[in-house]
């Protein structure tokens, strides 16, 4: 797989082209900023991209990836 990142106005956009698959099949996964709460809304992009792109885990997995955000 091959991920591509390239800016826009107000977010970004994430180009994934599987390699692996015959088609070379392509998704455009979009971030959009949003001012009211760009930190959960950047996060949740995060959250999406490991649901379908990240390793398989469970909560019984040694290693996980969790992503959250904290206050300060």
């Amino acid at each position: 797989m091959i991920f591509e990142i390239r800016n826009a106005g107000n977010g970004l956009i994430l180009k994934v082209i599987d390699n692996e698959n015959k088609d070379n099949v392509e998704e455009e996964i979009v971030y959009q900023e949003k001012y009211d709460d760009e930190v959960e809304c950047f996060a949740d992009f995060l959250r999406y991209l490991e649901e379908q792109y990240g390793p398989s885990t469970s909560r019984y997995s040694e290693k996980r990836i969790y992503i959250q955000t904290i206050p300060r």
